[in-house]
C-alpha cells in the first residue's frame, strides 16, 4: 500500500498552522533514505515544527518523514531535541516516537527515531536520523540530509 497522502497532507498542515513563537521554528529537510528489509534506497523529505521549553535547554517538535521511493511510506513522530548551542557549536541530539508504516507489509504501527545534527551555515544543518518500525515486521531506515530553517 502506498503512502496515504491525505494523512501526510493533514499532518503537514497541522505542523504549519500550529502556534509557533517564530517562523524559524519550521524547517524542511531533504536527503538520502535507505531501509532494510526490504532493501530500498531513494530520497526523503522531512517537515518539522519546534517550540522551546523555556526552563530547559530542550525543544519539542513534530516531524513528518515521507520517503520518495518506489515503496513510499510515512512516519509522524513527536520528538525531544537538546544540546543546542552552548559549547557544542549548535549541535543537537534527539529522539522521538509516533506512528508510521515503516514495515515490510506497509502496515501502520509505532515508529521510533533518534537523530543528530550540526549546523553548517546560516539556517542550514546536516542531520542524520535512524528510524525503526516497532511492530513485529518493522523495518529499519536511515536518513542523511540537509535541514533548512524557514
Amino acid at each position: 500500500m502506498r503512502t496515504p497522502w491525505f494523512i501526510v497532507l493533514v499532518a503537514c498542515c497541522v505542523l504549519c498552522v500550529a502556534p509557533l513563537r517564530a517562523l524559524a521554528d519550521v524547517s524542511i529537510a531533504g536527503g538520502a533514505y535507505v531501509s532494510n528489509p526490504p532493501s530500498l534506497a531513494g530520497g526523503a523529505v522531512l517537515v518539522s515544527s519546534a517550540a522551546s521549553v523555556p526552563v530547559l535547554p530542550i525543544e519539542v517538535q513534530g516531524t513528518v518523514l515521507v520517503p520518495i521511493s518506489k515503496q513510499g511510506g510515512y512516519a509522524l513522530t513527536a520528538e525531544v531535541r537538546g544540546l543546542s548551542g552552548g559549547g557544542f557549536g549548535g549541535a543537537y541530539v534527539g529522539a522521538g516516537v509516533g506512528v508510521g508504516d515503516l514495515s515490510v507489509d506497509k502496515s501502520t504501527g509505532v515508529a521510533a527515531t533518534v537523530f543528530v545534527g550540526k549546523p553548517v551555515g546560516p539556517r542550514i544543518t546536516v542531520e542524520i536520523r535512524a528510524y525503526r518500525g516497532i511492530q513485529s515486521n518493522g523495518t529499519t531506515a536511515g536518513f542523511l540530509g540537509f535541514r533548512f530553517s524557514l
